[in-house]
C-alpha cells in the first residue's frame, strides 16, 4: 500500500497542501468555488512549531484505531486503495474516532458531505477517487518543496527500521531523525514556556 510521506525539513508551511486539499473536497472543483464556504473541507494541516512546520493528516493505520472505535460503522477500509474512508451519512458525531486517533487527524463541522446539515465527522481520504484514476493525493500534486511524497509503505519502513535502529543501537550515525526532531522540538517548546526565546 502506499501512503504520503512527510521530510519536515522541506516543509517551508506555505499551505499548498491544505489548499489543495480544499479544491479536491469541494463540489465545485475550483478556489473560487471555496473561497468564503463556511462548509468547506481541509483534511491537511501544516503545524508550525517555532520554524518548523509540518503537515498533519490521517495516517491510514492498520489497524486503524478509528475503525474498530466508530459504534456507527461509519470508518471502513478500501479493499482497493487501503484508504481508512468516512462515511459522513452514517456518523453520528459520536466523536469516539477523535479520541483515539493518535494523530488528531479527525475534525468535526457540517461540510457538502453531509447530508442532514449537522456536524459530522471529516478526515483525509486519501484522495481515494484520484487513487481509482491512478492519480496520486492533491496535496502531494501541490506540494512545490517535494516535501509530501507518495511511496509504498512496506518497503520504506523496513528500510529506515533497519537502518535507524542499527544507528540507534551501534551508534554510527547519532541518533535516528525523528529522535532529533522530537528532542530539538522539545527543548524549544521549553525554552520558550521559559521566555529564553524571543
Amino acid at each position: 500500500m502506499k501512503k504520503i510521506f512527510v521530510d519536515y525539513k522541506k516543509c517551508v508551511a506555505c499551505k499548498a497542501c491544505e489548499t489543495a486539499c480544499a479544491i479536491e473536497q469541494h463540489p465545485s472543483h475550483s478556489l473560487f468555488g471555496l473561497v468564503g464556504d463556511k462548509k468547506t473541507q481541509v483534511n491537511v494541516r501544516v503545524l508550525a512549531v517555532e520554524h518548523e512546520a509540518f503537515p498533519v493528516s490521517c495516517r491510514h493505520c492498520d489497524p486503524a484505531w478509528c475503525m474498530d472505535a466508530c459504534p456507527s460503522g461509519a470508518i471502513s477500509r478500501d479493499d482497493a486503495t487501503g484508504a481508512v474512508i468516512l462515511n459522513p451519512d452514517r456518523c453520528k458525531a459520536c466523536a469516539m474516532c477523535a479520541m483515539v486517533c493518535p494523530f488528531d487527524a479527525i475534525s468535526f463541522k457540517a461540510t457538502h458531505r453531509a447530508k442532514y446539515g449537522r456536524d459530522v465527522a471529516y478526515k483525509c481520504d486519501l484522495c481515494n477517487e484520484r487513487l481509482k484514476r491512478n492519480e496520486i493525493p492533491a496535496c502531494v500534486t501541490a506540494c512545490h518543496s517535494r516535501a509530501l511524497s507518495f511511496r509504498e509503505y512496506e518497503p520504506l519502513r523496513s528500510e529506515q527500521a533497519v537502518r535507524s535502529l542499527k544507528i540507534y543501537l551501534l551508534g554510527e550515525e547519532g541518533l535516528p531523525k525523528s529522535f532529533e526532531l522530537y528532542r530539538e522540538l522539545r527543548r524549544r517548546e521549553f525554552a520558550r514556556r521559559r521566555g529564553e526565546m524571543s
